[in-house]
């Protein structure tokens, strides 16, 4: 009797198993082409897309990761398979955040074809045009402002895609942002302006670009800090002299 026992137990636990494995059948698939995304294996790709259906999720799953991936003819084909170009990941990022910030910018010209939106923001409120900003990607910036995306916009901490590039020191970022009407005087929460943060970190060439574009001088943080305060405490004596010259108090 307890041998019949035995024997149906071991059963009921093979067919379990077999329902385990059968439900298991769509995420290994999906693992295999996010396996085969992480490799750019382009006609691997292809082949597992022909050779089955892949629900929704597992295609917007695999739409991300090769737009993580930056492989811009596997990002294609799977454009003609319509993912959702808004969908979010981690930390609330988009594809078109994701391709912004790694500066690919044929990857974000497709998905600005195809729909994404331009003002979309992450969780600590960052946009395309901020990440492009803060990493120097100027082709991706230059994008981005053709398709109207908000110069202006801020991160939850304040900061601006200005802000940053200053902050950075990235120079033809500072003009290009200026000649889209990015607000030069916007002052932080504790009164900072682009043209303090040039001069606290140094960056003689965005001080300069933004001195040429009128920006206020003498502005001072909550503490009372100039710009002219912030070269000469940090010792930045090219700009402590740029910045004299150019009246500033």
């Amino acid at each position: 009797m307890k041998k019949s026992r035995n024997y149906q137990w071991v059963r009921w636990l093979a067919a379990a198993c077999l329902i385990v494995a059968d439900a298991a059948w769509p995420s290994t698939a999906n693992t295999e082409l996010i396996d085969a995304i992480s490799k750019s294996n382009f006609p691997r790709v292809k082949k597992l897309l022909e050779a089955q259906q892949i629900g929704k999720e597992e295609l917007n799953a695999a739409f991300f990761a090769a737009v993580k991936r930056g492989d811009i003819n596997i990002v294609e084909h799977l454009l003609r398979l319509k993912p959702d170009v808004n969908l979010t990941a981690d930390e609330n990022y988009t594809p078109l955040l994701q391709a912004a910030r790694d500066g690919r910018e044929h990857i974000v010209e497709l998905l600005l074809a195809a729909g994404a939106e331009v003002n979309a923001a992450a969780d600590d409120g960052s946009t395309a045009l901020i990440l492009a900003a803060e990493k120097n990607r100027r082709k991706v910036i230059d994008l981005l402002l053709a398709a109207k995306i908000d110069v202006n916009a801020k991160r939850n901490d304040g900061m601006t895609a200005l802000l940053l590039a200053a902050q950075e020191g990235h120079k033809e970022i500072i003009q290009t942002l200026i000649h889209a009407d990015a607000e030069i005087d916007y002052q932080l929460q504790n009164g900072a302006t682009a043209l303090m943060l040039a001069a606290q970190h140094g960056n003689l060439g965005v001080t300069y670009v933004l001195i040429a574009a009128k920006a206020n001088l003498n502005l001072k943080a909550n503490n009372g800090v100039t710009a002219l305060a912030l070269a000469d405490r940090y010792r930045h004596r090219e700009i402590y002299e740029l910045l004299r010259k150019a009246g500033a108090r």
